[in-house]
């Protein structure tokens, strides 16, 4: 998908002034509800589990705020996680007996999700924005659709390196030993490193990991920490590593707040996408308040907005991005090399994966 732009940039070496404690600024695990207002219309209470950090912040203010202001009877408890996998433990927690209405997370970990019954089905009777989103965003069981596209990047100290970095084997110079971090799996990040380094070799990842996991031994060395705190981005901002691997779009939100600290770039090899799906959770306590918001958003104002706070990529289809937004989000028309990775497929083996990694890669 193409989005209203003047001209693309491949990578980008950000700039821009700002302080660490800017930088460090949210880390909360969990957060108050929003207070309701009286007025028509929806009421109740919306629960809604979801990423933590910078990306909290700026969905709250982009999306979360917004609608609340168009429906000031409906309150928002917002659970928030560091990752995907720590959501869908979280939901499973809470067995058949339901609290939590909407949770945005990683496609492959909301198709095992779908697998296991905790997410429900919804169309465009209930949910009109849905018939916006490109085909191949959609889920083709009828479950929650991609509501944003991103792509996995390499993340670099500008300050060490006069120009980005073009292959994702800078991860294993052994001029950086010690100066690398990895989020590991099960985390999605991993995961995707997993088939980028596959792709790289030339090993088909869906017959087999065994050249992978052994190339993935050779990078253990380099690695500082499998677990970046209090994330990847600041790893490198702080100081603590070079070099990393992180997601474009956080990558370009920190690239812009840290005076020219921070790179990202996608490598020549290419890159995975990292997308995430909106889902509505099977058996949601407040049902209509949660349909309302994921049609909003499905909008193309609120993805609009999120993209111009976050530079994640649009999946609807009547989405228009100003170029300085649209040259920096993940492209989805083609133009990125982008590493095919069935997400469907990837639910069935992302468990084995990690076990693999935890066992002969981590130790």
């Amino acid at each position: 998908m193409k989005y209203t732009r003047s001209a693309r940039r491949t990578a980008v070496i950000a700039a821009g002034a700002a302080t660490t404690a800017l930088l460090l600024s949210s880390c909360s695990a969990t957060t108050d509800a929003e207070p309701s207002g009286d007025g028509g219309g929806l009421t109740g209470e919306l629960v809604i589990t979801a990423y933590a950090s910078i990306w909290e912040e700026q969905y709250r203010a982009a999306v979360i705020d917004p609608f609340l202001e168009a429906n000031p009877g409906v309150s928002v408890t917002y659970n928030a996680r560091r990752s995907s996998a720590e959501m869908l433990s979280a939901l499973q927690a809470e067995g058949s007996a339901a609290t939590s209405d909407v949770a945005i997370m990683d496609v492959s970990v909301g198709n095992t999700g779908n697998a296991t019954g905790l997410f429900r089905t919804y169309d465009e009777t209930e949910v009109p924005n849905l018939a916006d989103v490109a085909p191949e965003f959609q889920n083709a069981d009828g479950y929650g659709p991609v509501v944003m596209a991103d792509a996995v990047g390499l993340l670099y100290d500008a300050q060490t390196f006069d120009e980005a970095p073009d292959s994702w084997e800078a991860l294993w110079d052994d001029d950086y030993a010690g100066r690398v971090s990895v989020m590991a799996p099960p985390s999605g990040l991993g995961i995707n490193l997993t088939a980028i380094t596959a792709d790289r070799i030339g090993e088909d990842f869906t017959q087999g990991i065994d050249e992978t996991i052994a190339e993935l031994q050779e990078l253990a060395p380099n690695v500082q920490t499998w677990v970046p705190s209090p994330d990847e981005y600041q790893s490198v901002l702080t100081g603590q590593t070079v070099l990393g691997i992180g997601q474009n779009a956080r990558g370009q939100f920190y690239a812009d707040q840290s005076g020219g600290k921070l790179g990202v770039t996608i490598p020549e090899e290419g890159t995975v996408y990292q997308l995430n799906t909106i889902n509505i959770r099977e058996g949601s306590p407040n049902e209509e308040v949660a349909l309302a918001f994921v049609d909003y958003a499905l909008s193309a104002e609120a993805q609009e907005a999120f993209a111009a706070a976050l530079f994640y990529a649009p999946t609807v289809t009547d989405a228009e991005l100003p170029a300085e937004v649209a040259d920096r989000v993940v492209q989805t028309d083609g133009s990125t090399n982008v590493i095919e990775l069935d997400q469907a497929w990837l639910s069935t083996v992302r468990e084995a994966w990690n076990e693999r990694w935890q066992r002969e890669v981590i130790g």
